[in-house]
């Protein structure tokens, strides 16, 4: 097995885990390639498009439940059961390939959210464990890269194969997952430091002892959940945003694709362990970016692709920025655990949000609940920076080198 290829002389708190980056963006891409996945399902099974929502409503439910039961119950969880979650994960493709009643394929998609959900936060927490920002960073990174690829593709093998074998190359992904936890069980069974047993997973090795959380941390995890609820409250309306400014679906597509190469170039950007603006200031700007699509849509085309990239970097900066001063903030590795499941706990609370808000008080709800969601995340933000008071061998500690792609690598 290899044990670990290091670029530079950097120690082994400067190294990603890569294994355990490509399984949570493997995890995470069902999110990205919705749009297609939805239109494919119609064209193999003639799922109506009413039935989109209950769909992705009951994977990203799946997704919440893992995530938290990734957490919970962290102690108990042998390695073996990720890789029977992958396995999971792999039946649910194949089952989605081949039932097209709407409430079985809920609960199939739903299961495909439980083993997903597992799979990331498992492995974001291992991901983590040395630098998060950087981790949180890639693993943004190869998401978006993947989920693009992923999208433009599955539209051409459907045109050359049908709808229902582009559905069946997805199961790719699990069983990329899979693979990935028998070539690297170390590094994705939660070894923080060699000799750690790759028997039980990353939250807790046998007898560890539990590590402090302060209110700083808490109030980080806080603002990640808070910023995911207001970016998935604003996505989720985008499309209905973009048919009552009469968007044509062309104009739509083209913001997305350019939205995602922003984001793509953000998460890389920021994938520093110290900032070098101030988090709440980073927090107010990217606010204000999360808000641009309600605007935007209302300024023509070339105001709603500019406002879905402005969406974009904002949204990816902000989380990838406060999910790694978070996992950041303590060395315990339940806390990180809860850090990765704002991630899916905002994914649904934020679309729920968002629809009750819009059903209380019309075309004002939504603008106005993701902007309370958005100084929310800058109070936290704001309380966090107030109470943190960085010592001298902090800032040694974190330091890091000037060039964030000359990163030590560890396979595990």
């Amino acid at each position: 097995m290899v044990q670990g290829v290091i670029v530079g002389s950097h120690s082994f708190r400067d190294r990603l885990v890569l294994p355990a980056v490509a399984v949570a963006s493997l995890a995470l891409l069902q999110p990205g390639i919705d749009p297609v996945f939805l239109t494919l399902l119609t064209a193999a099974h003639h799922v109506p498009p009413e039935s989109h929502g209950w769909i992705v409503g009951a994977t990203q439910g799946g997704m919440a439940l893992g995530s938290v039961t990734a957490w919970v119950f962290a102690r108990d969880m042998p390695g073996r059961l990720f890789v029977l979650a992958a396995l999971g994960a792999f039946v649910a493709g194949l089952a989605t390939v081949n039932v097209g009643a709407a409430m079985p394929l809920m609960a199939i998609r739903a299961g495909y959210g439980v083993a997903m959900g597992l799979l990331y936060t498992h492995a974001m927490a291992s991901a983590a464990q040395n630098r998060p920002s950087g981790a949180y960073g890639a693993v943004f990174l190869l998401q978006l890269v993947i989920s693009t690829v992923v999208a433009v593709l599955l539209p051409i093998v459907s045109d050359m194969l049908g709808p229902r074998m582009a559905l069946m190359t997805l199961c790719l992904a699990p069983l990329a997952v899979l693979a990935a936890f028998l070539l690297f069980p170390a590094a994705l069974g939660g070894a923080a430091v060699p000799g750690s047993s790759p028997a039980r997973c990353p939250a807790a090795p046998a007898g560890e002892e539990r590590q402090p959380v302060g209110m700083q941390g808490w109030l980080y995890a806080a603002s990640a959940l808070a910023f995911i609820c207001a970016t998935m409250m604003v996505w989720s309306f985008t499309g209905a945003l973009a048919i009552e400014w009469r968007i044509s679906e062309d104009v739509v597509g083209r913001a997305v694709a350019m939205g995602s190469i922003a984001g793509a170039a953000t998460a890389l950007a920021v994938m520093r362990e110290k900032p070098v603006v101030p988090p709440v200031v980073s927090g107010l700007v990217a606010g204000a970016m999360l808000l641009a699509p309600i605007a935007g849509a209302r300024g023509g085309d070339m105001a709603f692709v500019l406002a879905i990239v402005l969406f974009n970097l904002g949204s990816t900066a902000i989380i990838v920025r406060t999910s790694g001063l978070a996992s950041g903030a303590s060395e315990d590795r339940l806390f990180r655990r809860f850090v990765t499941c704002t991630h899916s706990l905002g994914m649904i609370a934020g679309p729920v949000l968002g629809g009750i808000a819009t059903w209380l008080m019309g075309a004002l709800g939504l603008p106005v609940m993701a902007a309370l969601a958005i100084v929310a995340g800058c109070l936290a933000l704001g309380i966090a920076g107030f109470r943190a008071k960085p010592s001298r061998d902090d800032a040694v500690q974190h330091d890091e080198p000037q060039n964030d792609l000359a990163l030590a690598v560890s396979f595990g």
